[in-house]
């Protein structure tokens, strides 16, 4: 099997009722289903920001220990506290824009047709600790005409776990397609 190739494994989780797990096994579902099914091209520009800061984070620290390590506790006791600071102004920076800008977005992606993009689709969500309800928001824009169309669906989730804890993926496809369906057929109305 190369590299590119995946298993078809079922995703599964070891207790349907708890909100953590499978707000995990959902959230990834959906990108995978938007992705390759819909033949959404996914936008990781959160991930990237994320992973940016994140690495700058490690360097950072690297070099307070490797300039310490080069010279002494107490010459480098400026430097390491400067780097300190600026390891937690980066790390709210992070914390920033997880809250602010990226929010509780869970999937974000571009149609091409021809190698042009027609529309792009965005999906946020929220799922209380105990609550089955998941909150999903998901707005859709067609880029020829301009025009945009939100819809806020609330699913019970646990509908697509079987009682063994695995994800029924038909089940959750065919709510997927039909809430992108519903969103395609409201904009056409407009």
């Amino acid at each position: 099997m190369s590299q590119t190739e995946t298993t078809n494994e079922p995703v599964q989780v070891s207790n349907k009722y708890d909100g953590t797990q499978i707000k995990n096994a959902v959230d990834d579902e959906i990108s995978r289903f938007y992705s390759k099914e819909q033949n959404f091209s996914q936008s990781h520009i959160h991930s990237d920001i994320k992973l940016l800061l994140g690495y700058l984070s490690c360097f950072i620290a690297g070099g307070s220990f490797l300039y310490e390590y080069k010279t002494s506790f107490n010459d480098a006791l400026t430097v390491t506290t400067v780097c300190v600071i600026v390891y937690w102004a980066i790390q709210s920076v992070s914390f920033a824009y997880g809250y602010f800008v990226e929010k509780d977005e869970l999937f974000a992606g571009t149609k091409k047709v021809d190698g042009k993009s027609t529309s792009t689709l965005k999906i946020s969500g929220k799922i209380d600790k105990h609550s089955p309800i998941y909150q999903l928001c998901f707005s859709y824009t067609d880029i020829g005409s301009g025009k945009s169309v939100s819809q806020k669906v609330e699913p019970n989730v646990t509908t697509w776990f079987d009682t063994q804890g695995v994800l029924v993926q038909q089940a959750m496809d065919s709510d997927l397609s039909a809430y992108l369906s519903t969103l395609v057929q409201k904009l056409h109305q407009e």
